[in-house]
């Protein structure tokens, strides 16, 4: 089976989140408060995902900016999700489809605004089945190998040490991670894991190894 991530493995969220930045700076929010904002719309105080357009409209109203104006602002950019996809990411889906293995999404963030970005950028329906996680993965492939009955799986990625904490619980998973611009060369090298920097060599790389 094949288990995908979705932020920065498939979507470019590094780019969507920027380009969301320069949507709002049009209302005068400067960058130190879209930042600042973001990161106390992201999690709670537990670690929990809460992230989504509403609750950071809420923090920069907050901040005194005009909250529906921002909600507008942010919403803008979620109408033209589809071209925050990685350049192959179709093209990789549909060449995974036809190996007529599961493939699931495992992604991380607030359930309803993951569930947004995958319908909206059209990944979603490429899958068998659609986790949205907003703590942790691990028990969720605790989950998946347990209702397969097997623990072997190719899982495509793009995180380096939430992959190595994973890889260390499920041993048997083998990794191919997706470089992200939120992270160097050089920390996917002392990862130990096979890498790429496009979805096309990562196309490529699960052709020869089938």
């Amino acid at each position: 089976m094949f288990i995908i991530d979705f932020d920065d493995t498939l979507f470019n969220t590094h780019d969507f989140k920027y380009e969301r930045l320069e949507a709002v700076k049009t209302l005068g929010v400067s960058e130190e408060a879209y930042w600042e904002t973001y990161k106390q719309a992201r999690n709670d105080e537990d670690g929990t995902f809460t992230y989504s357009d509403e609750l950071h409209a809420e923090k920069l109203g907050e901040k005194k900016f005009d909250k529906e104006k921002v909600l507008e602002a942010l919403q803008g950019v979620n109408n033209k999700m589809n071209s925050f996809l990685h350049d192959g990411a179709i093209e990789l889906l549909e060449f995974l489809k036809q190996k007529n293995k599961e493939m699931i999404l495992l992604s991380l963030g607030q359930k309803s605004f993951q569930e947004l970005k995958t319908r909206e950028s059209g990944v979603y329906d490429y899958f068998d089945r659609v986790f949205m996680v907003d703590d942790t993965k691990e028990h969720i492939l605790e989950k998946i190998f347990k209702d397969t009955k097997q623990d072997v799986a190719l899982f495509i990625n793009d995180k380096v040490e939430e992959t190595k904490e994973l890889h260390n619980a499920f041993p048997n998973m083998n990794v191919v991670l997706k470089v992200s611009d939120n992270f160097s060369v050089e920390e996917y090298k002392k990862g130990g894991f096979t890498f790429f920097k496009t979805l096309a060599e990562i196309k490529e790389y699960v052709q020869e190894k089938s």
